[in-house]
């Protein structure tokens, strides 16, 4: 599978100034898979060492995590002679190993020329020091070496990605389109109809692959079943250091949040009398461990959008819309034949919120004056804010969003939904599928 990120993985290996990479993001999002290839590519040799498999392996870095010293033992242990000038070495479930993690910072100081990657599950919550409300047992990563590595976000495959593994020659026209006209009509149904596609399977690697091979819809939900399990065991294996039973609640609760007609989160929901400051330290481990997407209310849609958060009023959204709507409960076959259903709205909401996401836009917020008027989202590219607004369907715009784009005449106002692109001065209606390349829809 091509990775759109792969461009930022080759301006790393050729940068001057290049830094130990730590990649981040959600379990089973491909990073192993794509480090590896990226590896296989790029690189005279690849040098792969796992602290979740091979468990003597931190034993390495108890004493001297000296460069020069650890590629000794390093190569010892691979059999093989580590190139500093042209072999790639990787840590995966670097989080594993405090002291493999600190030793990234004498990489960069005493070894710069050798590339460096590291990943792990769960390894934005170390870093964060997210450790929950039972954390005193257990420092964060107190050796992080901040300013010594690269971070590097990977998401979920987004629409982009997906099609590219389903129809390459309609990929090639779909990454042609240039935003400036409407898209002929017997394309337009054809994307439509891969988008439908995505939403039942999501950007998750390994669900992608095994559909695409095999078109077994059951196979599929079985995996995003299975992986909902996976990231709920994930929770369970850290409890005495996180309370997992308010974590779980939070999960858990991501589908009926957003099926209230208001989708604000209400701690009310996972019990009766529950309060923010029981439940918020589960909320930012869950944003850390990348399982959920908070997304924070404005009190102004002002420049610079940052000023003017909220974050005592949020939503949140499941990290991949093919796992939510397993967790949902949505058959294929309600995706199919476009049927409406009123879970729609939400699940499309999530669609959209994690291609942005995955194109790299930033923070979104979302703006609600009061419960009958809100903007689903807000971007601000540049100087300028953008409102967005997102229809399942074919319907025009809310009249709160009109009424908006009327006063304040922004430079950006864009609706996905189901139609097919059109533009007035500075608003645009941009198709479903265009998500994740938007911008292009405003040159």
């Amino acid at each position: 599978m091509k990775r759109e990120i792969e461009s930022k993985l080759k301006n790393w290996k050729s940068s001057k100034r290049r830094k130990p990479l730590v990649m981040m993001g959600a379990r089973q999002v491909g990073k192993t898979w794509l480090m590896q290839e990226f590896g296989k590519h790029n690189f005279a040799r690849t040098h792969y060492f796992s602290f979740d498999a091979q468990k003597s392996l931190a034993s390495l870095f108890n004493d001297n995590i000296d460069p020069k010293d650890l590629m000794l033992k390093l190569s010892a242990l691979s059999d093989s002679k580590i190139d500093t000038k042209n072999d790639l070495v990787i840590f995966d479930e670097i989080q594993e190993c405090p002291n493999a993690l600190n030793s990234l910072k004498y990489f960069q100081e005493n070894c710069p020329e050798l590339a460096v990657m590291a990943a792990g599950s769960l390894l934005g919550v170390r870093l964060s020091g997210r450790r929950g409300e039972k954390s005193k047992s257990e420092a964060p990563a107190r050796s992080y070496p901040v300013g010594k590595v690269e971070l590097l976000d990977m998401e979920p495959m987004n629409f982009a990605e997906f099609l590219r593994e389903y129809d390459e020659r309609l990929c090639s026209f779909y990454m042609g389109i240039s935003g400036r006209e409407e898209i002929p009509e017997i394309f337009h149904k054809k994307l439509l109809d891969v988008y439908d596609l995505y939403l039942f399977t999501g950007g998750m690697p390994e669900v992608v692959s095994e559909y695409l091979e095999n078109h077994d819809p059951q196979v599929a939900r079985k995996q995003q079943r299975d992986l909902i399990a996976l990231y709920e065991d994930d929770v369970v294996k850290y409890n005495g250091e996180v309370d997992a039973a308010k974590i779980l609640a939070v999960l858990r609760s991501v589908v009926p949040q957003l099926a209230k007609a208001n989708e604000k989160f209400v701690y009310g929901a996972l019990r009766n009398g529950a309060r923010a400051r029981e439940y918020e330290n589960a909320i930012e481990w869950l944003v850390s461990a990348r399982m959920i997407r908070r997304v924070n209310n404005l009190t102004a849609m002002r420049f610079p959008l940052a000023a003017y958060e909220e974050r005592s009023a949020f939503k949140i959204y499941h990290l991949d819309v093919g796992l939510l709507r397993e967790a949902a409960g949505i058959p294929q076959s309600q995706l199919a034949t476009n049927a409406s259903f009123d879970f729609k709205g939400p699940l499309v909401e999530n669609y959209v919120l994690q291609q942005l996401f995955g194109h790299g836009e930033g923070k979104a917020y979302y703006y609600s004056e009061r419960s009958n008027k809100e903007i689903d989202f807000v971007l601000q590219l540049g100087s300028d804010i953008a409102p967005i607004e997102v229809k399942a369907g074919t319907d025009k715009l809310s009249p709160s969003f009109k009424s908006y784009v009327s006063v304040n005449q922004p430079k950006y106002a864009v609706r996905f939904s189901r139609r097919n692109l059109c533009k007035d001065g500075g608003f645009v209606n941009i198709p479903l599928y265009l998500a994740s390349k938007f911008e292009e829809c405003f040159k």
